[in-house]
């Protein structure tokens, strides 16, 4: 079976998520043979005046440059002698942090960002956006949320939502992909609303005769609610998941900023990995080539 996750990027900012979010990494690369680009990001800070917008503190810049690129050195020398990765690269970017991993997909041609999430949110990230929200939102491939207490490194158990149509076939093979590194059985659900019954019922249908020729083991469910991203939570748990693999698909985006659409009900409920498909081809729109932040280090995401 192709390798369909060749090159992983983890953002990395010397917190203990994101120190977590590597070891993932690792992990994975180790299981995928996957060459894995250890990501740090450093924001100008700016301000604007009658002359036009100006940069300051650029000997700070510099030197946080020089102390983030001793500390990668010394992470992949020591991720070197633990695990049997093909690659180790490091990247240290001065720009915005979602343009500078755009950049990275780009030039790199990454299959998957990896970042490190506390899962919560507080009132000002509800309005603003949490990191790892919009590294979800803007990354342009797919992303893999790990949270901060996670333990476990291996997916055994992969919990397999059919729940919209786009990528679907996409989302098997790299579902059937995982398992196979993994020796994980996949555990598919169909969830729907009345509807929608009809199509993701023959989809659902459709998944479990190719899981069967592709000798995949397996163990399904259908289940009929409006209450997606809270019941997939809840299965996830009784269900001892290891993983969740969705489509990049946000059914309840028109909500406003002070209500949980199915992405943020799914980060917030939720307290293992998820992994969202996003084709490479799908650009996302939040790029930016100004390069202002309000901090000087890439800030842990979560």
């Amino acid at each position: 079976m192709q390798n369909l996750i060749s090159t992983i990027l983890v953002g990395v900012d010397f917190t203990e998520k994101s120190l977590n979010a590597v070891k993932m990494a690792a992990h994975m690369g180790t299981r995928h043979k996957a060459k894995i680009i250890l990501f740090h990001n450093i924001t100008n800070h700016s301000v604007i005046d009658r002359t036009g917008k100006q940069v300051i503190g650029a000997e700070t810049i510099n030197e946080n440059y020089n102390k983030a690129d001793q500390a990668l050195k010394k992470l992949e020398t020591s991720l070197k002698e633990e695990y049997p990765v093909p690659e180790f690269k490091i990247i240290i970017k001065n720009d915005t942090l979602i343009h500078g991993i755009n950049t990275v997909i780009d030039s790199e041609s990454v299959d998957l960002v990896i970042c490190g999430t506390s899962g919560k949110q507080n009132f000002a990230q509800l309005i603003l956006g949490s990191l790892s929200y919009q590294i979800l939102t803007g990354a342009d491939c797919s992303v893999l949320l790990v949270p901060e207490n996670c333990s476990k490194y291996s997916f055994e158990k992969i919990l397999v939502p059919v729940r919209v149509l786009e990528d679907l076939a996409d989302k098997i093979d790299l579902s059937v992909a995982i398992a196979k590194k993994n020796k994980g059985v996949i555990s598919l659900l169909g969830i729907s609303t009345e509807e929608d019954l009809f199509k993701i019922k023959e989809a659902y249908q459709s998944v479990r005769t190719s899981l069967s020729i592709k000798a995949q083991e397996y163990d399904s469910r259908f289940l009929l609610t409006r209450d997606k991203a809270t019941q997939i939570s809840k299965l996830s748990q009784d269900d001892n998941a290891d993983i969740i693999i969705l489509n990049y698909k946000d059914e309840d985006g028109w909500k406003s900023f002070f209500l949980e659409n199915f992405f943020k009900q799914i980060i917030n409920h939720t307290d293992i990995p998820l992994f969202f498909l996003k084709n490479r081809r799908t650009k996302s729109n939040n790029n930016s080539d100004d390069n202002v932040g309000f901090d000087i280090t890439m800030p842990c995401p979560g």
